[in-house]
């Protein structure tokens, strides 16, 4: 009996890397980039999951075009070294495809490889403008489904042609994808950018009162690439953007610390400028319903400091006072904006609505019930935005 059990035990031990690829097998995608394929890149349609012309329920218009950063084994350097850095194009390999989902794509693009495709090192997907645009439920289908994909992955959107992005020469990173990977990490480290991770946007995608949002960026000059604001949805679907100065009012009123982006303020009597910089927030989102009606109240007090000051002097603590109330205005005038953006698109990215079901069940059973339904309320919704700035450093000058 002893014998017995000791051979099962030994045979239990022996199965464990009976499903191992070793990293010299794997193609290891480092960045995903999905475009709309124009009429030059369906030509390139490879019949893998279907017969050619029999994909069923899907217009050729529709073909979609993906483009992998995969990593060349031995070439990404793993720490600074002197001297010129060798081009993306030698330390990773872009390769695209075309297929009719990303599913198909992505089985085209594996018969082009003799290794294995993973995903567990995929650091950035980036989706077009006029992708998000559309709908953006099949992709996350494919996505969410592969449980080699990390939710701490960015997706972004990019205003132009995603595969731009992967096609950037940045001469501080040798791969593209690694490179905007870490701006964005940086970005939310340096209060510049919301934690709005892959998993982040899943979650809000699938949570009743909550739209979603992701960051936008912009290659500039080949060589860079651009956190260039944000962009909201309304369910699947991209309804806008905003700019990365209403990304800093949007932390401010999600109550996200540290700091954010500096604002310029102008006193009316004055032809200098004040630069103001949040360095810690405070406040929160109350809601309530009143005479049947949900209504919604922003409250944030704002520690900042006068960066710069220019044109202007004898900086004392009424001319301090003075700045505060300016900028209170300006922040108040930038929100209040940015609220009236998001309730025309309906795109609820501040999650009033799950506020609401959260605390007021019996006013959402009995009112709400459908997401339909809560748009229609939150397009018209009583939403009030106030701001404190507390200004605690003000540099050298002093009188």
């Amino acid at each position: 009996m002893k014998k017995i059990t000791f051979l099962a035990l030994f045979i239990v031990f022996l199965t464990g890397c009976w499903d191992q690829y070793e990293l010299e097998d794997r193609a290891n995608i480092l960045g995903i980039a999905i475009d709309v394929a124009d009429e030059e890149d369906m030509e390139d349609v490879t019949p893998v999951t279907h017969k050619k012309g029999e994909f069923p329920d899907t217009d050729e218009k529709e073909l979609i075009k993906v483009t992998a950063q995969i990593a060349l084994p031995g070439k990404i350097k793993l720490g600074p070294e002197g001297g010129e850095g060798e081009s993306s194009s030698k330390n990773a390999w872009t390769i695209e495809t075309v297929g009719y989902t990303v599913n198909d794509t992505m089985a085209n693009l594996q018969q082009q490889l003799a290794e294995r495709l993973y995903l567990g090192h995929v650091q950035i997907i980036i989706i077009s403008e006029e992708i998000a645009k559309k709908d953006l439920s099949e992709i996350n289908d494919f996505f969410r489904r592969n449980p080699e994909v990390r939710r701490t992955s960015w997706m972004v959107v990019n205003e132009g042609d995603a595969k731009k992005v992967l096609e950037a020469s940045p001469p501080v990173e040798t791969v593209p994808s690694l490179y905007l990977s870490e701006t964005l990490n940086n970005a939310v480290r340096f209060g510049k950018l919301p934690p709005e991770y892959l998993g982040k946007f899943w979650i809000d995608l699938t949570t009743d009162g909550i739209d979603a949002a992701l960051p936008s960026v912009k290659v500039k000059d080949n060589d860079r690439i651009l956190v260039d604001g944000m962009s909201y949805f309304h369910g699947n679907s991209m309804a806008g953007k905003f700019s990365p100065v209403e990304v800093g009012i949007y932390m401010s009123m999600k109550d996200r610390s540290p700091g954010g982006y500096t604002y310029a303020v102008k006193l009316p009597d004055e032809e200098g400028v004040y630069m103001v910089k949040p360095e810690s927030k405070k406040g929160g989102i109350s809601v309530k319903v009143v005479d049947g009606k949900p209504i919604a109240e922003l409250h944030m007090e704002v520690n900042a400091a006068i960066e710069e000051e220019t044109k202007v002097k004898n900086l004392d603590k009424h001319k301090v006072e003075d700045v505060e109330k300016e900028a209170e205005k300006k922040a108040k005038d930038l929100g209040e904006q940015l609220i009236k953006k998001l309730q025309d698109e309906e795109s609820d990215i501040f999650g009033l609505g799950a506020k609401i079901r959260s605390k007021h069940r019996n006013y959402w059973n009995e009112q709400i019930q459908t997401i339909e339904k809560w748009r229609e309320v939150y397009k018209d919704m009583d939403i009030t935005v106030d701001f404190t700035v507390n200004i605690k450093r003000t540099g050298m000058e002093w009188e």
